[in-house]
């Protein structure tokens, strides 16, 4: 499980995707209902640590004075405040250097495999994707021996990385639209030679980003479909089983069968539905990890 698992963090700004542990500080789990995918929200580091800071600084302050009288308790003044300024400039020169190395254990940089999301659209898209995520594998406890949980969960974390690299892509080529469609360069002359190459690669931007969006309503749709799959195998399920129930009470010596419709007594081939529902569930899941890594074009 350990290989196929989803490592993600949330602070206010970025979402970081990644197969790789991401140790950081400070950070708090996400409750989820399904153990491949290891989610925590994490302090904004792009913030100081004001709490921090005060404590250094206090330190600095209070641990000389503290020194100097000592010293000076136990021989001259003088001696007290030559203790108390080299224990001063010492720890001036000596905090800094040990507060980078703490902030930089503190919160080690994301791998460089890492996906990481930091525009609106994406970072929402991905939460969108994980929210189905989440629906789908709440579906599990009632398939049975229908869905295998560890497989199941290995296709879910390999379908969320999957898109959160589709939307890296996107956000990519959504700054390289907007830095190509800037006011200044549609005024230029269009028999510009440089205007002709940038309306070029301004064309090619365009089309990258509509297969993207194609790729990524696809594999959104997926999960949906097997979400979807999942609660119509569990509907089909608790409705054979309602059948059951409704035909051994209807068999029952005090009940007039005569009486009661032959159509209300003649339910549908549950047994079939059931089995076209089975097989509905196991095709959504297939199209979860189908056709995996493709090429997406880049701008010309």
């Amino acid at each position: 499980m350990a290989g196929s698992r989803l490592f993600v963090a949330r602070d206010s700004a970025a979402t970081v995707v990644s197969r790789e542990r991401l140790p950081l500080a400070g950070a708090r789990l996400v409750d989820r209902p399904w153990s491949a995918l290891v989610e925590v929200t994490v302090p904004d580091v792009r913030k100081p640590d004001e709490r921090h800071e005060s404590r250094g600084a206090g330190w600095i302050i209070f641990s000389p004075l503290i020194a100097g009288g000592i010293a000076a308790s136990l021989g001259a003044a003088e001696l007290g405040i030559l203790v108390a300024a080299v224990t001063f400039f010492g720890l001036a020169y000596v905090e800094p250097s040990l507060r980078r190395r703490f902030e930089a254990k503190r919160s080690r940089s994301a791998p460089i495999s890492a996906r990481i999301l930091t525009a609106s659209a994406e970072r929402a898209a991905f939460e969108e994707a994980t929210r189905l995520a989440d629906s789908v594998s709440t579906t599990w406890p009632h398939l049975g021996a229908l869905i295998e949980t560890t497989e199941a969960e290995a296709m879910l974390a390999d379908a969320l990385w999957e898109i959160a690299g589709v939307l890296t892509r996107r956000q990519k080529l959504a700054r390289v639209l907007a830095d190509l469609s800037r006011p200044d360069f549609a005024a230029q002359s269009p028999s510009d030679e440089t205007a002709l190459e940038l309306r070029s690669h301004l064309h090619a931007t365009e089309q990258a980003l509509a297969v993207l969006e194609a790729d990524l309503t696809r594999r959104l749709a997926s999960l949906r479909r097997a979400e979807q799959a999942g609660r119509n195998f569990i509907r089909e399920d608790e409705m054979r089983r309602a059948i059951r129930e409704a035909r051994e009470t209807l068999g029952a010596p005090d009940l007039d069968l005569a009486a009661l419709s032959q159509t209300a007594l003649t339910p549908a081939d549950a047994a079939a539905d059931l089995a076209d529902q089975t097989r509905s569930v196991l095709d959504a899941y297939r199209e979860l990890t189908a056709g995996l890594h493709p090429d997406h074009p880049t701008p010309a």
